[in-house]
C-alpha cells in the first residue's frame, strides 16, 4: 500500500474517532466544538488527500495509455505490411491463372 493511500485510511479512521466522540453526550460544549474544528480540518485533509491520489492515478493512466498507443501503431504499422503482402500475393496469383488459361488456350490449337 502506498503511502497516499496510508495517509487516506489513517485520516478517515480520524474522522470517524472524532465522529464517535463528538456524538457523546457527556461532553461540554467547548470540548464538542474542538472536535467539531477537528473533524472539518480532517476531512478538508482527506479532499486533500484524495485530490493527490486521483492526481496519481491519471498519471499513470496516462503512462499507461501512452504505451498502448505506441503497442497500437505496431500493430498498425504490421497489419498494413501484412496487408501489403496479400495484395502482392492476389496480384501473383491472377498473373498465374491468366497465365494458365493461355497456356490451356494455346494447348487447344
Amino acid at each position: 500500500m502506498d503511502q497516499q493511500t496510508q495517509t487516506l485510511k489513517e485520516l478517515q479512521s480520524s474522522i470517524k474517532a472524532i465522529d464517535e466522540q463528538r456524538s457523546n453526550k457527556d461532553i461540554s460544549d467547548t470540548e464538542r466544538e474542538v472536535l467539531e474544528l477537528t473533524a472539518v480540518a480532517l476531512r478538508d485533509a482527506e479532499r486533500v488527500a484524495i485530490a493527490a491520489i486521483q492526481k496519481q492515478i491519471i498519471k499513470n493512466m496516462e503512462e499507461k495509455t501512452a504505451a498502448l498507443n505506441a503497442q497500437a501503431r505496431v500493430i498498425r504499422a504490421k497489419v498494413t505490411q501484412i496487408n501489403k503482402t496479400s495484395k502482392t500475393i492476389n496480384s501473383i496469383t491472377s498473373v498465374i491463372k491468366t497465365a494458365v488459361k493461355i497456356v490451356a488456350a494455346i494447348a487447344k490449337w
